[in-house]
């Protein structure tokens, strides 16, 4: 590396530094702009899956209707154990609502049970995401903004490889066709001069 960007070196051309300073810009950026984008997206993704959780709160309402028994052979288990029902709760003003959410199965009629609902208790909501895939998804981010930046970065870098490969190669093309003649003259043998 040393030989190729010193200045005594008889080979080096303009191309060279040119992909050497290429090769140094999309490590930097990828450093840099990568772990910035990380940091970025990790937060912002726990941030907003922190404030849906902030948002939600546990009430108890009552089923409007039975919930099927639980059956592995319709593949309710994949379910989670759970399905679709209609209930009804109280609000934080003491009204009363209804909406479907999903509750266990094999309940009754009647039966009381824990949903999750808004800050204001007004709408049904799916229960946030436990902590461990908060943590998840915020790395998961991160490391999809980092893989851009990188992707970005060294996608650059090829661009300027090769258009710089393309330049060398007309530059060869000329120099070939400058010396080629003179060096077919030199390399005759006896019997073609």
């Amino acid at each position: 590396m040393r030989r190729v960007w010193s200045r005594r070196n008889p080979f080096r051309r303009r191309t060279d530094v040119l992909e050497g300073w290429a090769a140094f810009g999309a490590v930097a950026v990828f450093a840099l702009g990568g772990t910035a984008a990380a940091w970025a997206a990790g937060s912002a993704v726990h941030a907003e899956l922190s404030s849906r959780s902030a948002e939600r709160q546990r009430t108890t309402a009552v089923l409007l209707q039975d919930t099927p028994p639980l059956t592995v052979l319709r593949g309710d288990a994949w379910s989670g154990g759970e399905v679709l029902a209609e209930v009804r709760w109280r609000d934080a003003d003491g009204l009363a609502r209804t909406g479907r959410t999903r509750v266990s199965f094999g309940l009754h009629k009647g039966a009381r049970t824990e949903i999750w609902t808004d800050a204001a208790g007004r709408h049904a909501v799916d229960p946030p995401p436990p902590p461990g895939d908060t943590g998840l998804q915020s790395a998961v981010a991160a490391g999809a903004a980092a893989g851009a930046v990188g992707c970005l970065a060294f996608g650059c870098r090829t661009v300027v490889r090769v258009r710089l490969d393309r330049r060398r190669a007309e530059e060869w093309g000329r120099d070939w066709a400058r010396v080629e003649p003179r060096w077919r003259e030199g390399s005759a043998g006896p019997s073609e001069r």
